[in-house]
């Protein structure tokens, strides 16, 4: 019998494959690495069979002496909001236009020409924003209309995967909802914004529950996938419905933090409302509940830029006495104190998405003085994401205060240090269970075995999590985040036209 399930997801800078027992034990991972091409200031883009040829290489890497029949079942997560025209093989016209891609302004406006902000909200859940699939489409329209008109079908990326394994073509509400073309009351595709973009609702995929069964492994390319013919293949979910699942929050009440290269703060909810300045992001979830949340472009990201513009020093650590050159640029914040001197960081790196809705915002580092230290400086760059994300936590309270718990996952949340400063920020315990790098995996290694049987629901999930640390909020540094978060939310607002003019320069 069958006894893994394997879980793909295919996210910004790699595809990362995780092999799991039945009992949810993650036994082997591997990471495949390719490009993005960034060009145009805000333009980004991959080549698709760059994530099919790491998805294959990660198969033989994590099943290297397993009998691949011993796999029972394969999901996909993935990056979401991306615009990749294929034909009806399945391959890519042009490179995929990808989530973190602004180009599509002169796009958003028209669309909100046509449809009223309030009327697009209260179907999408999100606002216009150049970031999303139905943008891009326009502009391909716009900009390349061959391939729009060659396209057959546009995909993300575990959708396309997925065709490539079963030549089915389909995707599931939590991607069609990032598309900015899928009615998430009505759970179908809006003939209302897809009149309005002028695309043919013919060129977007059949919408599947996450969980229903695609069908096995083409023997076609079994052998290039590193998987045993019609091994099943289940359809999976968006990386941010991935790590919802696997992070255990799945009843009205639960609440996450992801940190990754794009961040976010999310709840599950029975409440229908949506906020009224169409800042954060509502989807349809299971039964009658609902997701809220918002993204920030630049959370983890903004780590990242921190550690490979301004932390050369520790990486050389790192290469010298071991460990994540994360590890030391940690300590060196723990020499700041709550509030960072005085010091505040914007983190706009690539714009933003929730809750600014701005793709000319810039990063700044504000408040220095002659005093200022370098600690000050990477604990600034913490406490601005956590900032960001208290702005939207706050808008989802407004809708409906109902939080009973919050979990925080990601690569960021091995930072004890940062982990408290959420605590603080938001003023409530940030709980991390032993499942945190592995979150988005396990969500989609239960939706796999879900599909096939071996799980009766996803609340499987909850079985696998064990409490390692509660960070509680410190007063004192609650009073302070308080204070500043006004500060914060002001400075945006002063620098936005300036930003907006070097933007232009």
């Amino acid at each position: 019998m069958p006894r893994y399930l394997l879980a793909h997801d295919v996210g910004t800078s790699a595809d990362k494959a995780t092999l799991f027992t039945q009992d949810g034990v993650a036994v082997r991972s591997a990471l495949a690495p390719y490009p993005v091409h960034y060009f145009n200031g805000n333009w980004a883009e991959q080549d698709a069979m760059d994530w099919w040829r790491a998805f294959c290489q990660n198969n033989r890497a994590v099943l290297e002496g397993i009998d691949p029949a011993e796999v029972a079942a394969v999901s996909v997560s993935g990056q979401m909001m991306g615009c990749l025209p294929v034909d009806q093989n399945a391959v890519p016209l042009r490179p995929v236009i990808i989530w973190t891609d602004g180009r599509a302004v002169n796009e958003t406006a028209l669309l909100q020409s046509k449809v009223r902000l309030e009327s697009f909200y209260n179907i999408v859940g999100i606002r216009p924003s150049p970031n999303f699939t139905i943008e891009k489409v326009m502009w391909l329209m716009s900009h390349e209309p061959q391939v729009y008109e060659k396209a057959y079908r546009f995909l993300s990326s575990k959708d396309f995967i997925n065709v490539r394994l079963t030549g089915v073509f389909a995707t599931d509400p939590s991607d069609a909802g990032y598309t900015h073309a899928y009615d998430f009351y009505g759970r179908c595709w809006s003939q209302i914004i897809l009149d309005a973009a002028g695309a043919d609702p013919e060129k977007f995929p059949q919408v599947l529950e996450a969980g229903t069964l695609l069908g096995g492994v083409l023997p076609s390319v079994a052998e290039e996938a590193g998987l045993a013919p019609g091994t099943p293949v289940v359809e999976g979910v968006g990386d941010g419905r991935s790590a919802c699942l696997g992070t255990g929050v799945l009843e009205p009440g639960d609440a996450y933090i992801c940190l990754g290269t794009s961040s976010w703060v999310s709840r599950v909810t029975r409440c229908p409302g949506v906020d009224p300045l169409c800042r954060i992001q509502k989807s349809a979830f299971q039964r009658d509940t609902y997701t809220d949340g918002g993204t920030m472009q630049a959370g983890g990201l903004s780590m990242n830029w921190l550690k490979n513009q301004l932390c050369l020093h520790e990486q050389a650590l790192a290469g010298q006495q071991g460990g994540s050159a994360y590890d030391y640029i940690n300590q060196a914040a723990k020499a700041s104190s709550a509030g960072s001197g005085g010091v505040l960081f914007l983190p706009y790196l690539m714009g933003d998405r929730a809750p600014l809705w701005d793709m000319g915002a810039k990063g700044a580092f504000l408040g220095l003085k002659g005093e200022t230290t370098r600690g000050d400086l990477l604990r600034s760059v913490m406490e601005g994401v956590a900032m960001n994300l208290t702005t939207i936590l706050g808008i989802m309270r407004g809708i409906s205060d109902d939080i009973t718990s919050m979990r925080i996952v990601g690569g960021g949340s091995k930072s004890a240090l940062w982990r408290q400063i959420f605590a603080d920020c938001f003023n409530m315990p940030v709980v991390k269970t032993n499942i945190s790098d592995e979150a988005g995996s396990l969500g989609t290694a239960v939706v796999a075995g879900t599909g096939v049987g071996v799980y009766d629901s996803f609340s499987v999930v909850k079985d696998f999590h064990r409490v390692e640390s509660v960070s509680e909020p410190i007063p004192e540094n609650v009073e302070r985040y308080r204070r500043q978060q006004e500060i914060f939310e002001s400075a945006y607002l002063a620098l936005r036209e300036i930003n907006h003019r070097l933007g232009e320069l």
